[in-house]
Parts: structure tokens; C-alpha cells; sequence
């Protein structure tokens, strides 16, 4: 039996899991550095990236599926 996977059906919300992500990372950077950035800014990272990521995903060739033979094809 085949599973519909979550991933493969909604990639932005991978997308938007990775950009938060980042975004923390991103955030704990720049404290360690002593700026301090207000949620606001943290929020409006979150939504760049996500952008990007969107972006750059887009540009990649698609994969090509593997060419299948018909049902009613003789195996014989």
C-alpha cells in the first residue's frame, strides 16, 4: 500500500519549516553578537528566506519520472 507523504504533497510547508528555521538561528547570531532585533525584524527574516528558498526551488530542473509501459502491455 502507498502512503501519501506529507512532504511530497506540501513542499512550502517544508520550506516554511526551513526558513524558521534559519530565522533562529539567524536571530541567536546576531544576540550573541549584542544587536538586538526586535520580533517584528525576526519575523520579516522568516519570510525572506522562505522566498529564496521558494525561489531557488523553482529553478531546479524537474526530475523526470521513469517511463512506464502500459496495463495492458503483453509481458509474454
Amino acid at each position: 500500500m502507498h502512503l501519501p507523504n506529507a512532504v511530497q504533497q506540501n513542499p512550502n510547508a517544508t520550506v516554511a519549516t526551513l526558513a524558521g528555521s534559519l530565522t533562529i538561528i539567524l536571530v541567536w547570531i546576531v544576540a550573541a553578537a549584542g544587536v538586538e532585533m526586535p520580533a517584528e525584524v525576526a519575523s520579516a527574516f522568516t519570510t525572506v528566506i522562505a522566498a529564496v528558498l521558494l525561489l531557488v526551488g523553482k529553478k531546479r530542473p524537474a526530475a523526470t519520472a521513469a517511463p512506464t509501459a502500459p496495463a495492458s502491455a503483453n509481458l509474454t
